[in-house]
């Protein structure tokens, strides 16, 4: 499954499909106006929008793989904060704020 949102400067693309050891999840921003991208869904305001403890180890990576009952439940709730405006613009500048400290690759 995948799915692309536009936000006001970054396109988020969900990533859920089936892997060899269950299903890969992962969530990717790229700014609109430099095409710098990264997978953001360890970042800390995306964890509390999943609901997930941002100690839990096992979505410390970027990429995650999870049981399927959990890829959907990510893709759902994901899909949902990110066409909320309020809860994306505020995703958006926490991802400003992360860009401008130089981690995120050129397409």
């Amino acid at each position: 499954m995948k799915k692309l949102i536009n936000g006001n400067n970054y396109r988020f693309i969900l990533n859920s499909f089936n892997c060899s050891d269950g299903f890969s999840f992962y969530i990717e921003a790229r700014h609109k106006n430099t095409n710098r991208h990264s997978l953001i869904n360890n970042v800390n305001c995306i964890l509390s929008g999943l609901g997930i403890d941002a100690y839990n180890k096992k979505f410390w990576e970027s990429k995650w793989v999870v049981t399927k009952n959990e890829a959907t439940k990510f893709f759902k709730k994901a899909h949902d904060f990110l066409t909320d405006d309020d809860f994306r613009e505020y995703v958006e500048r926490y991802l400003d704020l992360d860009r401008s400290l130089g981690e995120w690759n050129k397409i």
